[in-house]
């Protein structure tokens, strides 16, 4: 029975270790289909294994013919030595075995993950190489667009070495041109001064001689009445005995004609007019002594209207959106300005702006001519400066500068053309010589809040009458160091603006301002009492104008919030 277990278990192993080796042979056979080179190592440890399998098996069958021998040789002990031994070897080889199978486990199993990695490996290259091809196709195309680019890149910097020629000549041709132009303009500014000039000459020629066809035809009306009253006097036996009358008396009914000094305390509306679709803000009369009267508005216009029948003459407009506050005429000039920080010169006949005086940087706040020289502007703003202009020629000229420290709201010209006033934020007046721009006075403190309206006496150059937002008017000596010669106030007297203006009559004897309750105060400039209360603005009163008047002999003017201006008789 040993014997026969020990055949069993020696043809059972040979017969196992036969179907592993043919096992291994068949997976090597259908790797090698696929793949040989990197299984190299893996044949080379099969080729040593089968040999291994091969020493064993020939070992197995030598120690079963030494069995067998022994088994007829036969005594028993020697034979169960032998078979101890045997036992012993057959586990050693059973051991050796199934290590050896392990080993061919594992190595199956390493067989198995590389060619997992192999087959991963062939697709990775596939991608790539795939990718490779695509790099190419990419590197070609970029590589044309280079060349391209290149070529391109050549023929632009051909052609900007052309376009730089080009510009170098035409630069060249170009300050040619530029000189060449100077000399022109300068030749056309030249000849257009002296075209300015003559157009000037041939103007002021012209409005000569109207105003001496004018005078001629007054003349001529003159000579027809005085032949027509000669007639009827010749006709009439009652004037016999009476003396003939002067032809040259302007006073009839004991009222004043032809603009004279003497003074006419209005008393009643004569015209109502609409002058303005929002606020008035200052009203003047013409310095030369016509029949017309301006107002400016907060709609950018000025307004000239005749005195006699309140109609509209003339309509100066200025830039848009800005509040004019500050308005003086004179003659065939008129001047304005506003909060655009500039002033507007206009040709009043024409209506023809002549200049816009720039130089100020903040909003104008006054202006004014000097008194018998329209050819000079003053004008004072609120970045605490005043500026004197020449106009005399088409372009216009700053010529002398007045700084002080605190903003200016009125001014006035003297009547010697040389002193300046202005009235200011801080309550006090300062006096200038416009010649040099150097302060000549000043007065401190003189109204509690800023000075509104200043202006000189036309009856004494030496006077001055301001009107201050504390409601007071105040007249002054300017001789005396600002001494206070009377102050103006009344209960119902009120203003309440930076821009109201008061005004003096011809002759010293009164002075008149509006209030913002709608009424116009007149007071006695001798002992301060109150002459007169007018009645007849529906709105607070902005600003009052009195002057000698024209032909017609008005003389006095109001305006007021609502845009009206009236004119009083």
């Amino acid at each position: 029975p040993t014997h026969s277990l020990i055949l069993d278990i020696t043809e059972s192993s040979s017969h196992s270790s036969d179907m592993t080796v043919d096992i291994i042979q068949q997976l090597l056979h259908s790797r090698n289909a696929h793949e040989t080179d990197p299984f190299v190592e893996v044949y080379t440890s099969m080729d040593k294994l089968r040999s291994k399998c091969q020493g064993l098996e020939q070992e197995c069958g030598s120690q079963q013919s030494d069995i067998a021998k022994l088994m007829t040789r036969g005594p028993e002990i020697k034979t169960q030595e032998k078979l101890d031994s045997l036992v012993k070897k057959l586990e050693t080889k059973e051991r050796i075995e199934k290590e050896t199978k392990l080993q061919i486990l594992k190595l199956t199993q390493e067989l198995s993950t590389q060619n997992e990695q192999t087959q991963q490996h062939v697709k990775t290259i596939g991608d790539l190489e795939q990718e490779l091809k695509q790099k190419d196709v990419v590197i070609e195309r970029i590589t044309t667009e280079l060349r391209e680019s290149n070529h391109h890149s050549n023929l632009a910097q051909k052609q900007y070495d052309g376009l730089k020629e080009n510009i170098e000549r035409l630069q060249e041709e170009n300050d040619s041109l530029v000189k060449s132009n100077e000399n022109l303009v300068n030749r056309i500014v030249q000849e257009k001064e002296k075209y300015m000039e003559e157009m000037m000459k041939m103007t002021d020629s012209y409005e000569n001689a109207n105003k001496k066809i004018e005078m001629l035809n007054e003349l001529q009306e003159q000579e027809k009445k005085r032949f027509t009253w000669k007639r009827k006097s010749a006709n009439n036996p009652n004037n016999k005995a009476h003396p003939h009358h002067s032809d040259g008396d302007n006073n009839i009914n004991g009222r004043r004609f032809g603009g004279g000094a003497g003074t006419v305390l209005p008393s009643g509306i004569k015209h109502r007019i609409a002058a303005h679709p929002c606020q008035a803000t200052c009203v003047r009369y013409d310095a030369s002594g016509a029949d017309i009267v301006a107002t400016a508005g907060e709609e950018s216009t000025v307004k000239v209207w005749s005195t006699g029948n309140g109609s509209l003459l003339k309509t100066l407009r200025g830039g848009s959106n800005q509040v004019m506050l500050g308005l003086d005429m004179s003659g065939d000039l008129t001047v304005s300005c506003g909060t655009d920080n500039m002033c507007r010169v206009w040709n009043t006949r024409t209506q023809r702006l002549l200049h816009q005086l720039v130089g100020h940087t903040q909003k104008v706040t006054s202006v004014r001519f000097f008194k018998g020289n329209t050819s000079a502007v003053l004008t004072a703003s609120a970045d605490r400066s005043m500026k004197v202009w020449d106009i005399s020629r088409h372009t216009y000229r700053q010529t002398v500068t007045l700084r002080h420290g605190s903003t200016s709201y009125s001014l006035d010209m003297s009547y010697d053309g040389v002193t300046a006033v202005s009235g200011h934020h801080d309550g006090g007046v300062r006096f200038w010589d416009v010649r040099s721009g150097e302060r000549t006075g000043e007065v401190t403190d003189l109204h509690t809040g800023g000075v509104s309206s200043v202006n000189f006496n036309p009856n004494n150059n030496a006077e001055i009458l301001t009107l201050g937002s504390d409601s007071t008017l105040k007249l002054v000596d300017v001789r005396q160091a600002g001494q206070e010669l009377q102050s103006f106030r009344h209960e119902e007297f009120k203003n309440n603006l930076t821009y109201a203006a008061c005004a003096i009559s011809p002759d010293g004897t009164y002075a008149a301002a509006g209030s913002s309750t709608g009424t116009v105060f007149i007071w006695k400039t001798l002992d301060g009492t109150l002459e007169k209360q007018l009645q007849g603005h529906e709105a607070g009163v902005v600003a009052v104008a009195w002057d000698r008047g024209g032909s017609n002999g008005q003389q006095f003017s109001s305006v007021d919030s609502k845009g009206n201006l009236l004119l009083w008789a």
